[in-house]
């Protein structure tokens, strides 16, 4: 099969994991569930994808970056936590994805993981993402002057990624409210920090 064919059928396949993952939970789906989606064999699943992890890399790469390009707007013009709800916001229409992040999460931080060097990159580049546009932010006015960037990331991050892993495990969890609830907190705590 020639390269470009490949290439049509990686994508092919990728878009079938994600089907895969969005119908049954993350530790049920291997190359027997996706090759079913994709209406391939599990053996030309493998001819082409023969790292599972490198397949599951591919994945959630096209997911994130599809919703990262879909979202970056409104970075650039409502500001960077308008941008992590709508993250948020975007997450609550497919936890399944959701999950599978949360879950490379855990298998990123293992040094012999098969992909760990391009999670740990794809964290960093969210991280200074969210840094540059709340730096951004502090010079248009639409957070505290004054205020550090990078902490700033530091707490949205973490607030992303907890109320995320909360909103999975606890039934009374209301994601959104609840974000903007912790955000008018922290916007306190980034005023003050001016004042000091």
């Amino acid at each position: 099969m020639p390269a470009t064919d490949d290439l049509d059928l990686r994508a092919h396949i990728v878009a079938a994991g994600i089907f895969a993952y969005r119908a049954a939970d993350f530790h049920e789906v291997g190359p027997a569930e996706v090759a079913v989606h994709a209406d391939i064999t599990v053996e030309e699943f493998r001819r082409v994808y023969p790292v599972w992890e490198l397949f599951v890399v591919a994945v959630i790469d096209r997911w994130n970056n599809a919703q990262r390009a879909a979202l970056r707007s409104i970075a650039e013009q409502d500001g960077a936590v308008a941008y992590v709800r709508a993250r948020l916001e975007t997450g609550l229409g497919d936890p399944a994805l959701v999950r599978l992040r949360l879950a490379l999460l855990s298998a990123a931080s293992n040094p012999s993981h098969a992909a760990a060097g391009w999670f740990r990159k794809q964290y960093t580049t969210s991280f200074e993402d969210l840094t540059f546009a709340l730096a951004r932010d502090v010079i248009a006015g639409r957070e505290s002057s004054g205020s550090s960037a990078r902490h700033g990331a530091e707490q949205l991050l973490a607030l992303y990624e907890g109320l995320q892993l909360q909103s999975l495990l606890r039934d009374d969890v209301d994601l959104l409210p609840g974000f903007d609830r912790a955000v008018a907190r922290m916007r306190v705590g980034w005023g003050a920090v001016q004042q000091v």
